[in-house]
């Protein structure tokens, strides 16, 4: 994961002209990687430097005379388009860019307007991209909570209507205030009475089975034993009035 915003890559020559620089950057709110120690070459400053440029996602390249001729400035540049990283060219002075880099060149003497013109390239500074990182991933978190929740605790399934018509056998009239009972191990689990029209409606708790057993009973009209009857459709039933 990046450490820095930015590596500046300068020849120590520069360190005045590119201070100013790196201040900018920072007041911007961006890390910056501004290496301001004396190398020795015995030293493993390779090393060094290509940790650094690997924990940057960024680099500056502050061009000029004394950066042309510099082996840690060439070096840094190698390292940075190894690791696929954005580079940035100021140009310090007239010396020209190698041609690759010279279509992307600021070319602004002051610090604060080269890193005004960096701002929209760099994007947010790191602070802020793990800030969002932290945000979005708590979302992530509680949508997976939420999820696992639902998985966990599913909702119960919703009750389901058993309908049906109960008419005189004879006339086929319709039969008012029968009383309609679904059985449950030989015991009333619901019931209702039909309307002036015979229908009757009943909800049922799941879940819904394929079979039911109904019983009805009318005053006037002779008894019913129960009967198990289809949920996948109405129920209809005559009744026989008694003599």
């Amino acid at each position: 994961m990046a450490k820095y915003d930015v590596f500046i890559s300068y020849s120590r020559a520069d360190t005045e002209r590119v201070t100013p620089l790196r201040d900018a950057l920072r007041r911007l709110g961006y890390r910056v990687f501004f290496d301001v120690q004396s190398i020795d070459p015995g030293s493993r400053w390779k090393d060094r430097l290509r940790r650094s440029i690997g924990a940057s996602r960024t680099l500056i390249l502050c061009w000029s005379e004394h950066t042309r001729g510099s082996e840690y400035v060439s070096f840094e540049y190698s390292q940075a388009e190894a690791f696929r990283r954005p580079i940035f060219p100021w140009r310090l002075d007239d010396v020209p860019l190698p041609p690759m880099l010279d279509l992307q060149a600021i070319n602004d003497a002051e610090a604060a307007a080269v890193a005004a013109r960096l701002r929209p390239a760099l994007g947010w500074p790191l602070r802020k991209r793990r800030a969002a990182w932290l945000a979005a991933s708590a979302v992530v978190a509680v949508l997976l909570g939420v999820a696992a929740w639902h998985i966990l605790h599913p909702p119960p399934l919703p009750p389901w209507d058993f309908q049906g018509e109960i008419t005189d056998r004879v006339t086929s009239m319709p039969i008012s205030g029968v009383e309609v009972d679904v059985l449950a191990n030989g015991a009333v689990q619901e019931s209702a009475q039909t309307d002036a029209q015979g229908r009757f409606d009943l909800r049922l708790p799941p879940p819904k089975r394929p079979t039911i057993e109904v019983r009805v009973r009318a005053e006037g009209y002779e008894g019913e034993p129960a009967v198990k009857v289809p949920t996948d459709q109405p129920w209809n039933m005559d009744l026989t009035k008694l003599p």
